[in-house]
């Protein structure tokens, strides 16, 4: 009982952490069709940082490749490639 609770405390974070990944990396977006370069560059870095700990989090937790979390790592993941993609062709 007390794994599947601590298991829940970890998902609730994890998802809180995907959700403020893709808005900033919603903000990344805008901000570089926009053409705001300081707060690009922020967003850019942050959405890598977090996608990363993210990612490291739960290797370190063992829940990498789970059936249970495999949509977390796969949110994280895709959101890294996403912003590594954009920032290697320079788009928008």
């Amino acid at each position: 009982m007390a794994k599947q609770n601590r298991y829940k405390k970890m998902e609730q974070l994890m998802t809180r952490l995907l959700i403020l990944t893709a808005i900033l990396f919603v903000l990344y977006l805008i901000t570089a069709a926009a053409n705001i370069l300081w707060l690009e560059i922020l967003s850019a870095i942050a959405v890598i940082l977090i996608s990363a700990a993210g990612l490291g989090i739960l290797y370190m937790s063992k829940e990498l490749l789970k059936q249970r979390s495999l949509w977390l790592t796969t949110g994280f993941f895709g959101l890294l490639i996403c912003v590594i993609c954009s920032i290697v062709l320079a788009f928008p």
